[in-house]
């Protein structure tokens, strides 16, 4: 089998709580981005991913997944791995291992690699495991590997200043049935500048359908029925090209309480059809919310 080992990427400097909380700088987040796409331009898949259960590993392994263009939902924790203990990976062709640098440091300790691999954030580790002692083929540096992303796939002909999913969006139009007739909710934008509606990246192993449904539970604090069909699309400039985006309509089932509203800091307010149209900063809203 082959064992993919990530160093997790680097954290914030100013941190004063547990460790284990520690989030990821901005750098840090390149990093294992950077290291996505150099494992997604190389098809090399995991089928187990598991982490220290640390919030610097989960995160960087987040990052590195959805980067290569694969679902980051099938992520797990092993607490062996915090302490630089190899967790049991029978029937596994390809595991990827995501892990802070002093576990990591541990477990290079154990597997005897030689020579002993420079362990630093943002750094993968590429082993193959076949019944004898570890051998290390190849150690990737994210400092070394290119600043700009493949686009529109891993392997693809363009280059774009972030990963390639993060150009394929989708929003959603909540609305509500009312004896005064039908109501449409937006929302604050998360500086509070405007009015917007939920949208947001299409995570990768999601449908555009499916990642709106997640916004609007995260962004509105509501959940309901997506209508199939979508009420249309448009296109807007962001991170040097441009962005597509596919609007959905959703019934509003439930609204949730504030303590469960995930993105609370925003505001939200119903409004009739022809009030939310004139509210939202995007006009490409505008013909859509007439169309609920």
């Amino acid at each position: 089998m082959e064992l993919l080992i990530l160093c997790a990427g680097a954290g914030e400097k100013a941190w004063h709580g547990m460790k284990s909380d520690r989030p990821l700088r901005t750098a840090g987040k390149r990093q294992a981005q950077k290291i996505g796409a150099h494992l997604g331009r190389g098809k090399l898949r995991p089928d187990i991913i598991l982490t220290d259960g640390s919030h610097r590993s989960v995160v960087s392994a987040e990052k590195a997944l959805k980067a290569a263009g694969w679902t980051a939902r099938k992520i797990a924790s092993d607490s062996g791995l915090a302490v630089g203990a190899l967790p049991e990976l029978s029937g596994s062709k390809r595991a990827l291992l995501v892990a802070l640098p002093a576990a990591v440091r541990v477990l290079s300790g154990h597997l005897a690699l030689d020579p002993p691999p420079d362990i630093r954030p943002g750094v993968l580790f590429r082993l193959a495991l076949n019944g004898g002692r570890p051998r290390l083929t190849t150690c990737t540096d994210a400092r070394d590997l290119p600043d700009l992303f493949p686009y529109p796939a891993p392997d693809g002909p363009e280059s774009r200043e972030r990963p390639a999913y993060y150009y394929r969006q989708s929003a959603v139009i909540p609305f509500r049935r009312t004896a005064a007739g039908t109501q449409v909710l937006v929302v604050g934008s998360s500086g509070g500048r405007h009015w917007t509606v939920p949208k947001g990246i299409v995570e990768p192993g999601l449908s555009a359908a499916a990642s709106a449904k997640v916004e609007a539970w995260e962004e509105a604090g509501v959940e309901g029925r997506v209508v199939r069909e979508p009420l249309g699309s448009f296109n807007y400039e962001k991170w040097g090209a441009t962005c597509a985006v596919t609007v959905f309509a959703m019934e509003v089932t439930r609204v949730l309480d504030e303590t469960l509203w995930e993105e609370r800091h925003r505001t939200r307010k119903w409004a009739s059809r022809e009030e939310a149209a004139s509210l939202l900063k995007q006009p490409a809203f505008g013909a859509m919310v007439a169309a609920v």
